[in-house]
């Protein structure tokens, strides 16, 4: 008998204890350790409930290191950051970043498109230098040494090839200036003039009177032809700012048939361009 009383007061015990309400615990960044029920979790803060009380507790899941619920389930904060903190360090960045890039100016290689034309790469950073030149002469705005833009597109991985991969405001950034000129120059050979001229050279022989008796005259015809390849030539500029924004967009055909007739195109639409200041 006594050994049953024994046993039934040891399986109270035992289910006394087992029925204990066990606790969550919410470790905070601060080190700070709350013992309670966590009731919901949404998608910025928790619902929690201190051991005891029966009051409702918000805390932020920013704020949180992890909690370990009663069931021994880890739940892990620590790679959370505040949104908004975020937002305004990235503001922040950029703006600064924006600020060292005010009236900074590059111009990126122009594109040069011929179908008759050899080394079009090389035409497009001549095209390049001759923009830089002229703008250098009439701007208040500080402009970006051709070479160095060079140097930071090739040092970038940036080509004539892959440069559409980038955005405008990206290419900004990386060239630290606010604005981008981007330009394609287009020529192709269209038509041969040739010209010709001819000359006579007289001369007299055995001399001669007044009145032209017992005179011999004779001479040479010179003659010389020459062969102009003519070129159809069309320039499109465009302007863009460290915002990605489009400021200018203009294309204009050369006027002059030559191969070097971009060269005033080039400047003709310069001086049509924001960047543009008569001096």
């Amino acid at each position: 008998m006594k050994n049953i009383l024994f046993i039934i007061a040891a399986l109270f015990c035992w289910g006394t204890v087992n029925a204990q309400e066990t606790y969550d615990s919410v470790y905070m960044k601060n080190g700070d350790i709350n013992v309670g029920k966590v009731t919901a979790i949404n998608d910025s803060a928790i619902s929690f409930t201190y051991k005891g009380e029966t009051l409702g507790y918000n805390f932020k899941k920013t704020d949180i290191g992890k909690i370990v619920f009663a069931s021994g389930r880890v739940q892990s904060f620590e790679g959370l950051k505040p949104i908004a903190n975020t937002i305004a360090t990235t503001n922040t960045k950029t703006s600064e970043a924006n600020a060292d890039h005010r009236n900074k100016v590059a111009i990126l290689p122009f594109g040069f498109l011929s179908l008759n034309q050899q080394n079009s790469i090389e035409w497009g950073y001549k095209a390049q230098e001759e923009c830089y030149t002229y703008l250098s002469k009439s701007t208040t705005f500080s402009l970006q040494d051709p070479s160095n833009t060079n140097a930071l597109l090739g040092t970038a991985g940036i080509s004539f090839e892959n440069i559409r991969n980038f955005t405008n405001q990206q290419l900004c950034n990386l060239l630290g200036v606010e604005y981008i000129i981007r330009g394609t120059v287009t020529t192709n050979a269209v038509s041969l003039t040739s010209s010709g001229s001819a000359t006579y050279d007289e001369k007299t022989k055995n001399g001669s009177d007044k009145k032209g008796n017992n005179s011999k005259t004779s001479g040479n015809v010179y003659s010389s032809t020459s062969t102009q390849q003519n070129y159809k030539t069309s320039v499109l500029m465009e302007i863009y700012k460290d915002t990605g924004d489009k400021i200018f967009g203009r294309d204009r055909d050369s006027f002059w048939s030559t191969l070097d007739a971009y060269k005033s195109t080039i400047q003709y639409l310069l001086k049509k361009s924001p960047l543009y200041s008569d001096k």
